[in-house]
């Protein structure tokens, strides 16, 4: 009986060694560790195109997502591309998660030149080239009108930034619309010359406004995670919290948009070392001045697809 006893003890001891701790500490990232995920991530939803041009100047597909594409390249010299291979390269976004892993938030300047949020429609990115020569792009698009959440079209503006921007500006014009008896889609005109553009429309945001200050766990600061936030009840917003101090280790944003009583959730990515997201979100209802805390203990890691779903499901 002694020995049994004492087995059974050795036996509970080893399993309590092989556990595995209750939470699991990140090393943070480097700069480089981080940028070069978002960029996989980024290349990794990329769809390439190739068209063999003979005479024709119109090429044309239809996207994953049914946003069918026509556009005309041009060269240097505003001359029509007619012959030759052309390299499309093509980036379509819809949902909040994929948007926060490429590092595309949506916020844009209003009247009064303030950063604001946006609610999207859709952010579109095209490169082509030919024979390694920049080309523009003359882009006709159809979008899906189930991706506006029933806003009509004739709400939404265009927008566009490059691609190391992250706040977006309204191009002027009536470059979008629905075609007669089109229900079903809304057509964009629009350029393209290894850019973005964007359809949205800006948030309303009643009440009082305040800032909202987020600090992160040490060893991570602006190059090496993101802060965002989607607010409850509207699952196409992702603004952004792109100041950063350095002196108490926390994010805010330009102006103050986050509005008092209301509820957001707040999302923070970033990465191992090993090449994973890392993420954590916390559902808050905001406070006047209000400060936000992530600790290691909030952060979790997982496949790709997983952060994605965790971030769309929020508003499920």
């Amino acid at each position: 009986m002694k020995f049994c006893y004492f087995t059974l003890a050795a036996l509970l001891l080893a399993a309590c060694k092989n556990e595995k701790p209750l939470t699991e500490k990140f090393t943070p990232p480097s700069a480089t560790e981080f940028e070069t995920l978002r960029q996989n991530f980024l290349d990794g939803i990329t769809q390439d195109y190739t068209f063999n041009l003979s005479g024709e100047w119109e090429m044309s597909f239809t996207s994953p997502k049914g946003v069918a594409v026509q556009a005309t390249a041009y060269d240097s010299n505003g001359v029509v591309v007619d012959l030759g291979s052309v390299q499309l390269n093509y980036v379509e976004l819809f949902d909040i998660g994929r948007m926060a892993l490429a590092g595309r938030p949506l916020v844009g300047y209003n009247a009064d030149g303030n950063a604001w949020p946006l609610v999207t429609g859709g952010e579109f990115f095209m490169n082509a080239t030919l024979d390694g020569a920049q080309l523009t792009l003359n882009v006709h698009m159809e979008v899906p009108t189930s991706f506006t959440q029933g806003v009509s079209p004739d709400s939404m503006l265009l927008w566009a930034a490059e691609e190391d921007e992250t706040v977006w500006e309204q191009i002027n014009g009536r470059e979008m619309g629905q075609l007669p008896g089109a229900t079903q889609v809304y057509t964009v005109y629009c350029e393209f010359a290894s850019n973005w553009r964007n359809l949205d429309w800006l948030m309303n945001l009643p009440g009082d406004k305040t800032q909202i200050r987020v600090k992160v766990p040490d060893g991570y600061n602006a190059d090496n995670c993101s802060i965002y936030a989607s607010f409850f009840g509207q699952p196409n917003t992702l603004g952004v919290f792109d100041v950063y101090f350095a002196n108490g280790n926390y994010f805010t944003e330009h102006t103050g948009i986050a509005p008092i009583g209301y509820q957001m959730f707040v999302i923070f990515i970033s990465a191992t070392t090993t090449g994973q997201f890392v993420y954590a979100t916390k559902l808050v209802t905001v406070e006047p001045n209000q400060y936000i805390t992530f600790t290691d203990a909030d952060l979790h890691s997982a496949s790709t697809q997983q952060v994605i779903d965790a971030i769309n499901n929020l508003h499920n």
